[in-house]
Formats: structure tokens, sequence, C-alpha cells
């Protein structure tokens, strides 16, 4: 009996090891595809740069067109069309990246059912939580950003012609801050999406 009790042990504890290991690596592969994802994402650095440098150019345009004659208005608002076409075609570098970081994200998710441990499972799923929901938070804020610029663009066409009254040009106006107030409202989630993912990415590295 005693031999047979000493076997089961010896047993039970090797199931146990195999076990430990199986996890390593299945958490070393997600966090390596997680990895990769993130790196899909670097474009999105000299994205913001370059729209940043295009919204304070938009900025100086638009406040060359108060007070000014419909000629040099007409002039300006051109510049501001093309502005925004130059702000659409950047932000569609950014749009790209995500969609080929998300492709590389949803490779690693298979790896969070093959984790044995409770706990560890638990840690990644946070992590595969958060991940989802920054996508889903960026999608927001991609569809709210170019309902700017289309806001934007609908606004200076109208302001670059020879028919406008400025009933018409308030209108506009008032539909691009509206647009303006429901980007900031989604951008606070997508940040606080990427915060969050931050937190857990790191829970997760301590598993390691």
């Amino acid at each position: 009996m005693k031999l047979k009790y000493g076997i089961s042990v010896l047993l039970a504890s090797t199931v146990l090891v195999a076990g430990c290991t199986t996890d390593k690596g299945e958490i070393k592969d997600y966090n390596e595809k997680v990895q990769k994802a993130s790196d899909e994402e670097k474009p999105v650095s000299s994205v913001g740069k370059k729209l940043n440098s295009l919204e304070q150019e938009k900025q100086k345009l638009v406040k060359n067109v108060n007070g000014q004659n419909q000629e040099k208005v007409q002039d300006v608002s051109k510049k501001l069309v093309k502005n925004a076409e130059q702000r659409e075609k950047e932000f569609k570098k950014e749009e790209v990246a995500y969609s080929k970081s998300q492709k590389e994200f949803e490779k690693a998710e298979k790896h969070v059912a093959n984790i044995s441990n409770k706990q560890k499972k638990k840690e990644v799923q946070q992590l595969n939580d958060a991940l989802k929901e920054k996508y889903k938070a960026h999608d927001e804020y991609v569809k709210a950003y170019k309902r700017i610029m289309n806001k934007e663009k609908e606004m200076f066409k109208y302001t670059s012609g020879n028919q406008g009254n400025q009933e018409e040009v308030d209108k506009k106006s008032e539909a691009v801050n509206k647009a303006v107030k429901k980007m900031n409202k989604v951008f606070k989630k997508y940040s606080k999406s990427m915060n969050d993912v931050n937190k857990e990415k790191q829970d997760v590295d301590n598993l390691m």
C-alpha cells in the first residue's frame, strides 16, 4: 500500500509540474502575440504628431477668417478644406495600423482557454478583456474624429463658395461643435481603456 501511495503522489506531482510548464508556455505565447499586436500600432505615434501639427495649422487659418472680406474668407476656407483632407489621409494610417494590430491580437486569444491555473487564467482573461475594450473604444474614436472632419469640410466648402449666409454658417458651425464634444467624450473612454490595458499587462507580465 505504501508503494502504491508513493507512486500516486509522484504521478500527481508530475501532472502539476506539467500543468505549470504548459501554462507558462501558453502565457508566453499569448504575451508574444500581444506584443506583436502592440508593435503594429507604432505608426500611431507619428500619426498623432502629424495630426497635432495639422490641427495647429487649422487653428491659425480659422483665426484669419474672422473679420475678413468675402474673397479672403473664400481663400482661407479652401485651405481649411485641404487641411481636413490632409488630416483624413493621415488618420487613415492609424486606422490601418489598428486593423493590423487587432488581427494579431485575435491570434493571441486562443491561448487563454489553454491555461489550466484558474488564477493565472483570470489575470490573462482580464488583460484580454481590456484589449477588446481598447479596440472597441478606438473604433468609436475613429468614427467620432472622422465625423468632425466631415462636418468641418461641409462648413468650409460652404464658406468657400459665393452664395453664403450667416445663418447657415452658424448652423454648420454648431454641427462641428457638437461633433467635437462627442469626440472629446469618446476619446476619454479610449484613453481610459489604454490605461486599463497597461495595468492588466503589468499583472500578466508578473506571471512570467
